[in-house]
């Protein structure tokens, strides 16, 4: 007997490129000022059921009269389509309103970004050069992080979060405390190792790796702010309660960010530090590492981002996914 799940084709799920956005049509607009005509036109005309206005009822003594009523009742519909028009124009100021203050609020926070980028420095270099060290440095620390615990039989992405709290936190008189209380899900014999290890090795990677600074001594007073910031403020156009396209604002706040730092947000984004960004859906919902180079991390050595974000369409993809979508 021939399995009908198994002769079943499995359609190919839809590329992401974006969440969905329509804009509001004119009556999905306006359908509170044709509720209220409707039925203010019904309630005006009630009075038509009355036995008063049966057209036998009517004689040319109260021909006068029904025609004053008519004049009023001419007055009361135009009254009633004055009172719309005037919500319309309140509603609609209210909404450009809203835009424009929400619009000053999101550009402000778009330029303290930059300034944060600015201000991360490391001896005489700063801003968004400094992320291309600490990739480097997050790769040195990775390699030693395989070596300790080797025979522990440890996932790519555990290997990834030991090694990205290892280079936020670092080691030193506090930080190693830290760290030790971080990684308090593995075990305690090789986290101490680790931070022997990095202790040990610090100044040798600092020569072969020609660093104009001490390396593994941890980076949480430069990065933590500066992700704390990136969040809120994607998260504030993310969660504004407005009729826009949120994914054409967020873009701007990802045009900012270098393929490194959207490297680096992808590590960070694997650990527990990471953990808001994944209860937010807010990576894949608006692409924010998109421009990360195919291999950019060895999928075999370091880890494949396409397993942890198997939907989302990076910019090396996007022709092709383009040609498939105008099939």
């Amino acid at each position: 007997m021939v399995n009908k799940e198994s002769t079943e084709i499995k359609q190919p799920k839809k590329p992401y490129l974006r969440p969905d956005y329509k804009p509001k049509n004119w009556w999905q607009r306006n359908w509170i000022e044709l509720l209220t005509i409707a039925v203010g036109v019904i309630i005006i005309h009630i009075f038509l059921l009355f036995k008063a206005f049966n057209g036998n009822e009517l004689n040319s003594t109260n021909a006068s009269e029904f025609g004053s009523f008519i004049g009023g009742y001419m007055g009361t519909l135009f009254a009633l389509v004055s009172v719309i028009f005037l919500y319309t124009t309140l509603r609609d100021q209210r909404r450009t309103s809203e835009i424009e203050k929400f619009e000053t609020r999101f550009f402000e926070l778009i330029r303290l970004h930059r300034d944060n980028v600015q201000e991360i420095t490391l001896k005489t270099q700063n801003g968004k050069k400094i992320f291309v060290l600490f990739i480097r440095e997050f790769r040195e620390i990775m390699k030693i992080v395989k070596d300790v615990f080797k025979n522990d039989k440890l996932e790519k992405k555990q290997i990834i979060e030991i090694s990205y709290l290892a280079f936020f936190y670092g080691i030193g008189p506090n930080s190693t405390r830290i760290l030790k209380n971080s990684l308090s899900d593995y075990n305690k014999t090789k986290v101490k190792k680790l931070t022997e290890e990095l202790q040990s090795q610090k100044q040798e990677v600092k020569k072969e790796r020609n660093f104009n600074y001490v390396p593994f001594e941890g980076h949480q007073s430069r990065l933590g702010h500066y992700y704390r910031h990136l969040f809120q403020s994607i998260a504030y156009c993310h969660n504004k309660k407005i009729d826009i396209d949120k994914y054409e604002y967020i873009k701007l706040i990802r045009a900012q960010l270098s393929n490194h730092e959207q490297a680096l947000l992808f590590l960070n984004s694997i650990s527990k530090l990471g953990k808001p960004w994944k209860d937010e859906n807010l990576i894949k919902t608006y692409r924010l590492i998109k421009n990360i180079p195919e291999d950019f991390f060895d999928p075999k050595k370091e880890i494949d981002i396409k397993e942890l974000y198997p939907e989302m369409i990076f910019e090396y993809e996007e022709s092709t996914v383009a040609k498939i979508i105008t099939k």
